[in-house]
């Protein structure tokens, strides 16, 4: 019987977990796998699976369809042990990372990790600032007014919100006659399969291509995922999320040996979704009490001054 401590598991991002932040860089993932000796192992492969965030108490994130779903999942073949990858976090919270690594001599071992990535600052500077104007606004508004109908007036106006949803567009393809892309129907909150392979038979005999998978968000003109030059064989498939509803660029640029570089490439619009009621209630709570509280302060102090 194989044990799983057998082999030891590895896991590191660049920059570091506390310094990452939501939609800033792609981070460099790099997992490392040794026998107990403490040496890589030489051949192996490792599954990779990648958690969002589980939905916050009270504020919910930019995605809230995307809070506890799966976000990345695929698998690698190790080199000297090694697999790296890039990805672009899209939310505040503590993701999950499940990897499972099995060796050519059927050795396997399997580990979570679980790591937080913060919000930005700016947005927090931002949030406080808006917080501060709701509450002075508030409270001139007390100071102002003075029927009860204008309070209530001025509460309904901040509660009013306008979502928007938008439909995917038709994709645009580049591909060659010998590689093929295929990227089914995405939509924020699920995976969506993404699956390159070789097409002409002759190539896909040679069993050792290389392959580098790019995608892009072509809004924040970002890396939001890479693999880069990692073997696959004749084909490679993974899930991969979609977070928000944008245009995305995928190109899949593959090495074989005896040929020139083979070029895959897609424009894919994701379908947005509308979020749930649920998830704005907390915080439209929250910015109509800041007003229900200036207005409070305001109309008492005012109050107060008319008081000989």
């Amino acid at each position: 019987m194989v044990r799983a401590e057998d082999l030891n598991i590895y896991f590191k991002t660049t920059p570091r977990i506390e310094l990452l932040r939501p939609y800033a860089d792609p981070a460099n993932m790099a997992l490392l796998i040794t026998g107990a000796d403490g040496r890589p192992v030489k051949q192996g492969v490792v599954d990779i699976r990648l958690d969002a965030p589980e939905p916050g108490r009270f504020f919910s994130t930019d995605f809230p369809f995307v809070e506890g779903t799966p976000l990345s999942e695929m698998r690698m073949e190790l080199r000297q042990g090694r697999a790296n990858w890039k990805y672009l976090f899209p939310i505040r919270g503590e993701y999950r990372l499940a990897v499972v690594a099995t060796t050519a001599d059927g050795r396997k071992g399997s580990k979570d990790f679980k790591f937080y990535i913060r919000e930005n600052q700016k947005k927090w500077f931002a949030l406080t600032g808006f917080s501060i104007g709701l509450f002075l606004l508030g409270l001139m508004a007390g100071r102002v007014f003075t029927g009860a109908k204008s309070a209530v007036i001025a509460l309904f106006a901040v509660a009013l919100l306008v979502g928007s949803s938008r439909a995917a567009e038709p994709p645009r393809v580049e591909e060659t006659e010998n590689a093929g892309l295929e990227i089914g129907a995405a939509t924020v909150g699920t995976p969506t399969a993404v699956r390159w392979f070789l097409k002409n038979a002759e190539i896909a005999s040679k069993s050792n291509a290389l392959l580098t998978l790019t995608i892009t968000h072509l809004e924040k003109e970002k890396i939001a995922f890479e693999v880069e030059r990692i073997p696959v064989g004749n084909e490679f498939s993974m899930t991969f999320q979609f977070t928000d509803g944008a245009e995305y660029r995928v190109v899949a640029l593959a090495e074989v040996p005896g040929k020139p570089p083979l070029r895959s490439e897609k424009v894919i619009g994701v379908t947005a979704i509308e979020p749930p009621a649920k998830a704005s209630v907390p915080a439209l709570a929250y910015f109509v009490g800041l007003i229900a509280l200036g207005l409070g302060i305001g109309r008492w102090t005012k109050r107060r001054a008319i008081v000989p």
